[in-house]
């Protein structure tokens, strides 16, 4: 997939929004092999959150992408998928 002129900006809202919610630093990585990557590497500084190339294209999935790497950075781990999806239907 190539990145388009809006993606960038897409992409460093992303980063900033993940980064005000949690109040740490992150480095943001897009996945372009893994379209539908959502990890979240807490054995790093800063915190690496990778997302698939996919959140370009479906806001739905890069909304996703941002909660999960929220809870996960808050939580110190990453999250269960029955924890994350009881935290999508509280939001």
């Amino acid at each position: 997939m190539a990145i388009g002129m809006d993606d960038p900006k897409f992409l460093a809202r992303v980063k900033e929004k993940i980064e005000r919610l949690t109040g740490e630093a992150i480095d943001l990585v897009l996945d372009e092999e893994d379209q539908l990557r959502l990890r979240v590497d807490l054995t790093t500084w800063p915190r690496k959150v990778t997302l698939g190339a996919a959140v370009l294209e479906y806001p739905g999935l890069a909304r996703m992408g941002i909660e999960y790497a929220v809870a996960s950075i808050r939580a110190g781990r990453e999250v269960e998928p029955l924890e994350f999806q009881a935290i999508l239907r509280r939001n």
